[in-house]
């Protein structure tokens, strides 16, 4: 059977077919049928490898979120007992730098490093402000779609997709 690749290159030898006054009639009638077919048929190929693999897409990000899902809970599991332990060291007066040994494990309470952590709490004045300039881009589209001609911007040819019912 023919690659989709040989179909398209057979329509194209088909299309200059069609452009020569000299063709047979019959014969390019019975190529086109022909043509039509095997496109039908390796397009029908096609749909059914899409469709097993949108499924198995599907059965992947089903499983990623449930992956996700118990990731989060580890994580937030870890975060709460590392608290824990953080906040038993202290209580007990062991937030000194010796810690204690647990068994094969040497556990420390240590600064957070990087910045300092800040809370703003009040009015903030001008003289620590910025002014953030960003492109309206709602605007620019419209002024576009209203056809004014910019410079600085122009609107694409939409792309094209496959619908597959």
């Amino acid at each position: 059977m023919a690659t989709l690749y040989d179909i398209v290159g057979e329509y194209q030898q088909l299309y200059a077919m069609l452009t020569d006054p000299e063709a047979d009639e019959q014969t390019v009638l019975d190529t086109l049928e022909g043509l039509q077919g095997e496109l039908e048929l390796k397009s029908e190929g096609y749909v059914k490898v899409l469709r097993q693999m949108e499924a198995e897409q599907k059965a992947f990000e089903a499983e990623s979120d449930f992956f996700k899902q118990k990731a989060d809970v580890r994580k937030n599991n870890i975060k709460r007992m590392k608290d824990a332990l953080c906040q038993a060291l202290i209580l007990t007066g062991h937030d000194d730098k010796k810690g204690i040994v647990a068994g094969n494990y040497v556990l420390k309470v240590a600064g957070n490093g990087g910045q300092q952590p800040m809370v703003i709490d009040g009015e903030v004045p001008e003289s620590f402000k910025r002014v953030i300039l960003e492109d309206d881009k709602a605007l620019i589209r419209k002024a576009l779609e209203e056809g004014k001609q910019l410079d600085f911007a122009h609107l694409e040819e939409r792309g094209k997709h496959l619908s597959i019912k």
